[in-house]
């Protein structure tokens, strides 16, 4: 990683830190995971906010939790000096993963 790229991530992780705190209030969260390419970083990153219950996942989706944490990340990273073009695009909840029988 170029020293431009590890700044970077060091500034992502740190938002990402804050911003699994924040998530971590709203019931269901499970973790945070999310994907990256730095050479078309901002536009490629996309963060996943998992949850562990379908029913839980259901009421964040109801309740405007995604709203909030996609604002959330916004600001955290516009005071870090990255600007998201379009935060819905960079943060979604994710339900939880299908049972392979």
């Amino acid at each position: 990683m170029s020293k431009i790229v590890q700044r970077l991530n060091v500034k992502l992780l740190a938002v990402l830190a804050l911003v699994n705190e924040e998530a971590k209030q709203v019931d269901g969260f499970s973790h945070l995971s999310h994907t990256v390419q730095f050479d078309l970083f901002p536009s490629s990153l996309l963060v996943l906010c998992h949850f562990s219950d379908e029913q839980k996942f259901r009421d964040a989706q109801g309740s405007h939790v995604e709203t909030k944490l996609q604002k959330q990340l916004h600001k955290l990273l516009l005071k870090k000096g990255i600007v998201l073009k379009n935060p819905k695009m960079n943060l979604k909840l994710q339900g939880p993963a299908e049972k392979s029988s």
